[in-house]
């Protein structure tokens, strides 16, 4: 079962029925509102959310102008209401907050596909900045499933004979035999200090973000036997722990008053949940 507030892989997606008429729902819709003439070809991933109704992810290749490119939908089914309504559609690129969330490789020692992944990283940050790194070895690695795969790895690689210490994001989509340099930087600019409180960068297009304060919500609503409904998150920042913990403000609705809130949620490193403060605000 679904959880209300958490995303879940659709299973078999590629051979669902509903699925493919939802992707193509959303291609048509999208053409209408846009006045484009995007041409659906298939469905490459699909999540969905238990909400009032299902909100269902769909990552999709569409046809423009016979070049095929990635787009993201997002569309909420009533089934009881006879509802279908596309929420979002967009571009899958560099800056897009992709579907899923970001887990742990595991072994990734040993795994030969992300040391290889980490070697065309710096093999081609050298081509691009004119450097001269050697790659070392790879301290940790994480990935996130979007059209194909993000890959972000944490590496060590000698400058001129001193080590240093570097976070990669590489872009991978297999069946295109496709791989991109998206970031490279030393760590000591790119990694939040641990005890220190960052902004949550463009966080209201945050797939992530809008996850876990659902969660929030629903968690409080549970406990407290309310009946919250989520709005939007307004504000989000993160701060380094065990984990990650997120500090929210957002708008929810009781009884139809909308009402401002803070909430605190703990994302472990095992990808569970955990609500540590819950209150209103005003």
């Amino acid at each position: 079962m679904s959880l209300v507030g958490g995303f879940t892989e659709v299973k078999d997606f590629a051979n669902s029925i509903v699925i493919d008429d939802l992707a193509r729902f959303a291609v048509d819709e999208y053409n209408k509102k846009q006045n484009t003439l995007l041409e659906f070809r298939k469905v490459l991933n699909a999540k969905e959310q238990i909400v009032s109704g299902t909100l269902y992810y769909i990552t999709l290749d569409a046809a423009n102008g016979g070049i095929i490119k990635t787009y993201e939908a997002k569309v909420w089914v009533k089934k009881w209401e006879n509802l279908k309504e596309l929420q979002e559609f967009k571009p899958v690129d560099a800056a897009t907050s992709v579907i899923g969330g970001i887990t742990e490789v595991k072994d990734f020692a040993n795994s030969l596909e992300i040391e290889d992944l980490a070697r065309f990283a710096v093999d081609e940050h050298n081509k691009k900045q004119n450097t001269l790194l050697e790659f070392g070895k790879v301290l940790n690695a994480k990935e996130q499933i979007v059209a194909g795969k993000l890959c972000y790895i944490t590496l060590e690689a000698t400058d001129g004979g001193v080590k240093k210490t570097y976070e990669a994001k590489v872009w991978v989509k297999p069946w295109e035999n496709f791989k991109e340099l998206q970031e490279f930087k030393p760590v000591d600019a790119a990694t939040p200090v641990i005890g220190g409180i960052t902004e949550v960068k463009d966080f209201a297009n945050s797939l992530v973000i809008d996850d876990l304060a659902r969660f929030a919500v629903d968690e409080y609503s549970k406990k407290q036997n309310t009946l919250l409904e989520f709005e939007r998150v307004l504000d989000a920042k993160q701060q380094i722990v065990a984990g990650t913990m997120y500090y929210f403000i957002l708008e929810a609705t009781v009884g139809g008053v909308k009402n401002t809130y803070v909430a605190k949620v703990l994302l472990k490193p095992d990808n569970s949940k955990e609500l540590k403060e819950f209150k209103h605000l005003y």
